[in-house]
C-alpha cells in the first residue's frame, strides 16, 4: 500500500508503515529509549549520507501536537511582521479566496484539521511565496500577479504541502537534533504542568519561531510538497498541470539559471518540472480526460 503524500505523521501511524517501524504516541514508555538510540547515530557519518536524519526528526515529530505548530506558526508571523521588509499587502489577487477554495475542496482539512489556515499576501520585489507552521501562507504580490486563478491553486497547494508535512519543524529538528531530544526529555520550564515529551519538543520549537520565515527547504522537501500539492489539485479538480504551468513561471523569470529568491527557498525547479511533466504522461487517458476541458 501506497503511503499518504499528504503527512508524514500519517505515514508512522501505519501499522508497519514507512520504515516498517510502527511508532504511536501511546507508546509512551519506551519512547524515550527508541529515540535516544536513534539520536546516537547522528554522531555518525550515517547523519547526512543516509535518510537516517529524516526518519529520527519525522519519528520525534509523532509526539508534537498539531496544536504546537499553529502557536509556532503564529509567532514565526509575528516575528516576520517585526524583523522584516515584508509587509502585508492588499489581496487584489484572490490569494486568499484561492486557498480556502483548494483546502475545503480537497483533502486538506481532513488531513489536519487542527491547523487554522490563513493565506495572504506580502509585499517585495521579486517572486516568493513561504508556508509556516499550522498553516500560515504567504505570497508575494510580485509573484502573485503572474498567476492564473488554477496557478495560484497550484502554488497555495505546494505551500499546503509543506505545512502538512511539517517540514519547517523537521528542518528546525534536524539542525539541533540532539539538542532537541535530550533537552525535552529533562525540560522544566517550573510552571506547574508536567509537560508531556511532544509538549516539551514543541515549547523549544517555539523559541527558534524568528528563525523561519522565508527559510529553505531540501530538495526532498519540494518534491514531497510537489506530491502532496498535485493531489490536492486533483481531490479539488484543478487541472494538475497548472502545477508545472506555474514552476514555467518561476523558472523562465530566473532567466533559466535558477538564481532566484524562490530558488534560493524552493531548489530544484528545473528538475522538478521534468518530474511533474512525467507524472502528466504517466496518467491514464481516463485521468487526463478529467482536465481536458480544464484551462490553465
Amino acid at each position: 500500500m501506497r503511503s499518504n503524500p499528504y503527512t508524514t505523521r500519517q505515514r508512522y501511524r501505519r501499522a508497519g508503515g514507512g520504515s516498517g517501524i510502527n511508532l504511536q504516541p501511546k507508546d509512551l514508555s519506551t519512547k524515550g529509549t527508541i529515540l535516544l538510540m536513534l539520536a546516537s547515530i547522528s554522531g555518525f557519518g550515517l547523519w547526512f549520507l543516509t535518510p537516517v536524519s529524516d526518519f529520527i526528526a519525522d519519528a520525534v515529530l509523532l509526539f508534537v501536537p498539531i496544536e504546537s505548530d499553529v502557536t509556532l506558526g503564529r509567532e514565526a508571523l509575528l516575528s516576520l511582521k517585526r524583523d522584516s521588509n515584508l509587509k502585508p499587502a492588499y489581496d487584489a489577487y484572490g490569494v486568499e479566496k484561492a486557498g480556502w477554495e483548494l483546502v475545503t475542496s480537497s483533502g486538506a482539512t481532513q488531513a489536519c484539521p487542527e491547523c487554522i489556515w490563513d493565506f495572504g499576501v506580502v509585499h517585495a520585489d521579486y517572486m516568493n511565496a513561504f508556508a509556516l507552521p499550522g498553516g500560515v501562507i504567504r505570497v508575494t504580490d510580485k509573484l502573485a500577479v503572474e498567476l492564473t486563478v488554477p496557478e495560484l491553486k497550484a502554488l497555495i497547494g505546494h505551500e499546503v504541502g509543506h505545512v502538512l508535512n511539517r517540514h519547517s519543524q523537521r528542518r528546525m529538528i534536524k539542525q539541533n537534533m540532539l539538542k532537541h531530544i535530550i533537552g525535552a526529555l529533562l525540560y522544566e520550564d517550573n510552571d506547574g504542568y508536567e509537560e508531556s515529551f511532544g509538549e516539551a519538543v514543541g515549547e523549544m520549537l517555539l523559541k527558534g519561531a524568528q528563525f523561519l520565515g522565508e527559510q529553505g527547504f531540501s530538495r526532498k522537501d519540494e518534491y514531497e510538497a510537489d506530491e502532496a500539492g498535485w493531489k490536492l489539485l486533483g481531490e479539488a479538480r484543478v487541472d494538475p498541470r497548472a502545477m508545472i504551468s506555474m514552476l514555467r513561471k518561476l523558472w523562465r523569470a530566473s532567466g533559466d539559471s535558477g538564481e532566484t529568491r524562490w530558488e534560493s527557498t524552493h531548489p530544484g525547479t528545473r528538475d522538478r518540472i521534468d518530474a511533474l511533466e512525467k507524472k502528466w504522461e504517466d496518467m491514464s487517458q481516463s485521468e487526463k480526460r478529467r482536465y481536458e476541458r480544464s484551462w490553465y
